[in-house]
């Protein structure tokens, strides 16, 4: 316990003042630490601050120049922290689940109906979801169609 409060009396505000390196024990106990504060926490207030962290991975996403990551793997992320089986979230959407299964591994778009019950669950935006989506098909367009889209000028067209 003496531990834990070495610690806490890091932290100002929540936030740790000085940098901790990974692979330390001083990391280690630290780690510890979160993981016991977890462990008390209920399993609604872990989900709603896991869903949180799921939204700023999404909102990071976006900004990002990395490679493209699927809106359904995000939603599989969802289905994950919420702890149910896609089965189960297949049914309760009232989706067959090789469509939901289609939707997760990008075969399928997601509608706008799915990203709006995605809202109404996660407290993540509609349109973050599909913004993720939009993101990746206009990547995926300049890439496969630049040649054709690069034609296109506007002094032709205006004469």
């Amino acid at each position: 316990m003496k531990k834990d409060k070495d610690v806490l009396s890091q932290l100002t505000n929540g936030i740790l003042t000085e940098s901790m390196d990974i692979g330390t024990k001083e990391y280690a106990d630290f780690k510890l630490l979160i993981r016991s504060k977890v462990a008390e926490t209920s399993k609604d207030e872990r989900i709603r601050v896991s869903l949180l962290g799921l939204k700023y991975h999404m909102e990071d996403y976006l900004e990002s120049k990395s490679q493209l990551v699927e809106v359904g793997s995000f939603v599989k992320q969802f289905i994950n922290l919420i702890e149910i089986k896609q089965v189960e979230f297949a049914k309760y959407l009232e989706l067959r689940p090789s469509n939901l299964s289609k939707i997760l591994n990008g075969e399928r778009r997601l509608t706008i109906e799915l990203a709006l019950i995605l809202d109404k669950l996660s407290n993540i935006n509609a349109g973050l979801w599909l913004r993720i989506q939009n993101k990746n098909e206009i990547s995926k367009i300049q890439k496969t169609h630049s040649k054709k889209i690069e034609k296109y000028r506007l002094k032709e067209l205006i004469g």
